[in-house]
């Protein structure tokens, strides 16, 4: 049962250790990357998500139990990140506490996805693509909101408006959920077009994170890391799980839950973390940290999905 999880696992890492390579020999203007970067999280990603979402039927999904294991699981670990705060008994500066709160609430929406290919039927694929639609909504005004206020002292609405409004991939998951809702009809050359562009947006993505990652990060904060990498790597995922159970979820969507809510945080963290006044170095190894020890520990969550429920991956 193991077998399908690392034939889809493997090659995530080997194009990050790739990206990482590459980064040191061939290629070593970060403008290049930087690029890349920009190329995907503009381009190629919103054409991915909107061409699987668009052409999925999800009109009769049990939204409700749904959002509530999303929604329940992000609001339980936002809790915990700020509850310190909450008694006064936090030794962290703010700054360093809203990187915290990014590495424990935020997804890695590429990860996620580039095993969501190998791992579910199109259907599923669809669902991925629409649950992390509304996963960048709800995170981002989250982390948003949290970010001003701790670096501020007072929640700037305007500013968190204007940073949500203007995300490339929300904006796609949201057009291909209106194309889906009025079964849009593109020319097969279109459907095509975007069908090509999505399939480069994975590898390039997971070329562009190998490169960003800097191993001499990985012991900085090391404490930091662990308790960060805890929460998102094992406490979220289990939380998760129990809260699929709770509700009577279907396994097979339990399954998507379960695999976007068990990635590493978000290397997009690193940048939020700079623009809104957060610890952008405690941010940068947290990023590191859980990119490099992620996989391993999304083998083992989605090993044991597998086991006690008696299912197989397709």
């Amino acid at each position: 049962m193991i077998e399908p999880l690392l034939n889809a696992i493997a090659p995530l890492v080997l194009m990050m250790a790739l990206g990482n390579g590459l980064r040191r020999t061939l290629v070593r203007e970060s403008g290049v990357w930087s690029g890349i970067e920009s190329i995907v999280y503009y381009v190629l990603m919103p054409a991915l998500l909107f061409s699987t979402i668009a052409r999925a039927d999800l009109a009769d999904l049990p939204w409700a139990d749904l959002l509530t294991t999303l929604y329940g699981t992000i609001l339980i670990m936002a809790t915990l990140a700020l509850a310190p705060l909450l008694w006064g008994s936090t030794h962290l500066p703010a700054a360093t506490r809203s990187s915290l709160f990014q590495g424990v609430t935020r997804f890695n929406l590429y990860v996620s996805l580039a095993l969501g290919v190998s791992l579910f039927d199109a259907q599923g694929l669809a669902l991925l693509g629409l649950l992390s639609g509304a996963i960048v909504v709800f995170v981002n005004v989250l982390c948003v909101s949290v970010m001003v206020s701790l670096s501020s002292g007072s929640l700037n609405l305007q500013r968190m408006l204007t940073e949500v409004a203007r995300n490339p991939l929300l904006l796609a998951c949201l057009a291909g959920g209106s194309a889906s809702a009025i079964d849009l009809t593109l020319p097969a050359f279109g459907w095509q077009t975007l069908e090509r562009l999505g399939q480069t947006a994975l590898p390039l993505s997971l070329l562009a994170i190998g490169a960003g990652l800097s191993i001499q990060k990985f012991n900085r904060n090391l404490g930091l890391n662990l308790y960060a990498g805890a929460g998102q790597l094992l406490l979220k995922p289990a939380i998760a799980w129990a809260l699929v159970m709770a509700t009577g979820l279907d396994l097979a969507y339990g399954a998507v839950v379960v695999l976007l809510l068990a990635t590493p945080t978000a290397p997009s963290s690193y940048i939020l973390a700079r623009k809104l006044g957060g610890d952008a170095h405690a941010m940068a190894s947290i990023v590191v940290f859980q990119s490099v020890v992620g996989f391993a520990s999304l083998l083992l969550v989605l090993s044991l999905w597998q086991i006690v429920n008696g299912v197989r991956f397709t």
